[in-house]
């Protein structure tokens, strides 16, 4: 059963909510772009209290479909431009990140302020969990969170260097997060900070 099925069984009336509730938590199973504990979360901020409101588990599951609708968007786009580079020869594809197809620390959204807020929501709930990157990713985090995404030019030095290193998955997370969180407050090219 695909993401547009289980989608369905949340706006199903007929069903009792807790199934409901399942079924959103199923989708978040098949597109959770910060992780399923954190999008789940996430979506109860965005929402409400999903698990116990009809109208806020569907403002949730709103939410996702939009988040989710910016993420194929992208990755189509992103396979189009990959076919035309093949074409001209570049087998090797461009640096700048990893292609749309991996959505893991990013809230795909039509305005930045979501993602930044899911990005930092994400790292909130990192910081919860005991040990598990080193006192460097750490600091970098807690500043990242209360900055609001506002990095120094030094810190978003550092994780850019530290996401160019082969981390562990541990250490690569955080940063993948503070760095969409970072992005997602930087004025575009040309406009004043």
């Amino acid at each position: 059963m695909g993401f547009t099925e289980r989608a369905r069984r949340v706006r199903n009336r007929r069903l009792a909510h807790g199934r409901r509730v399942a079924a959103l938590s199923s989708c978040v199973r098949l597109y959770h772009p910060i992780g399923h504990r954190a999008t789940l979360s996430f979506l109860g901020e965005l929402a409400g209290p999903y698990q116990q409101h009809e109208s806020a588990l569907l403002r949730a599951l709103v939410a996702l479909e939009a988040s989710r609708a910016v993420w194929r968007a992208e990755y189509t786009a992103h396979v189009s431009a990959r076919v035309r580079q093949k074409r001209l020869g570049r087998r090797v594809p461009s640096p700048g990140g990893p292609p749309p197809s991996r959505m893991g620390g990013h809230w795909y959204a039509s305005t930045p302020d979501v993602s930044r807020r899911a990005a930092l929501h994400a790292l909130k709930l990192w910081e919860l969990q005991p040990g598990s990157a080193d006192h460097e990713v750490r600091v970098l985090v807690r500043g990242c969170v209360a900055t609001g995404g506002r990095l120094t030019d030094e810190q978003l030095d550092l994780v850019s260097r530290r996401r160019a290193l082969d981390e562990p998955m541990e250490v690569r997370w955080p940063l993948t997060l503070v760095a969409s969180a970072a992005e997602a407050v930087r004025p575009p090219l040309g406009l004043p900070a």
